[in-house]
């Protein structure tokens, strides 16, 4: 038996086979995962809440950096930019950030967009993306104990409240969702 291999009948199986472009099922699974970890974490133990804190971060965290970049391709196509760097192949938050803002103004602007489902200025998104990248800047705190020195990743957190982190996170998520929606509304003009 194959490791990745559908079983007929099998209600677990997952149907991924029609998806031509598969880049919004990656970013609604990381939204997702993260949102059902977070689930009722309140009344989780201890033990639970100090070991899953890690994987909801990061899985918010990826979600994150891949609708960045997905945003980024797609303003790259409607502004015939050819990306000569190496901007999509790191994962430092800010930089993604600051060009895909950089980029949607341009797009707004260039096309004369009239729709636009974001407010004029992201300072309070991006304030909260540079405190995410100044701790998790290449993407290895909360996936690693320790970076590729042996070093502790997050030596100076001692408490991260979750309901916290998702009230500031969620602010940039919906400024995502606008520039998409405002994304898709452009494209059907």
């Amino acid at each position: 038996m194959s490791l990745f291999k559908g079983i007929s009948g099998d209600l677990s199986n997952a149907d991924i086979g029609w998806i031509k472009d598969k880049s919004a099922s990656f970013e609604y699974g990381y939204k997702l995962a993260a949102e059902k970890l977070s689930d009722g974490f309140e009344k989780l133990d201890t033990r639970s809440k100090d070991s899953l804190i890690f994987p909801i971060v990061f899985l918010y965290r990826q979600y994150i950096e891949i609708t960045l970049k997905g945003i980024i391709t797609e303003l790259d196509s409607f502004l015939q930019n050819d990306r000569q760097d190496k901007l999509l192949e790191r994962h430092k938050l800010l930089n993604l950030w600051d060009e895909a803002e950089k980029l949607y103004r341009q797009f707004i602007k260039k096309n004369s967009i009239e729709l636009v489902f974001t407010p004029a200025k992201s300072s309070k998104e991006r304030c909260v993306i540079k405190d995410f990248n100044k701790l998790d800047e290449d993407s290895f705190c909360f996936r690693y104990a320790t970076d590729k020195r042996g070093n502790e990743t997050l030596p100076s957190v001692d408490y991260i409240s979750l309901n916290n982190f998702k009230s500031q996170i969620s602010i940039v998520i919906e400024y995502m969702d606008n520039i998409t929606e405002t994304l898709a509304h452009a494209r059907d003009i």
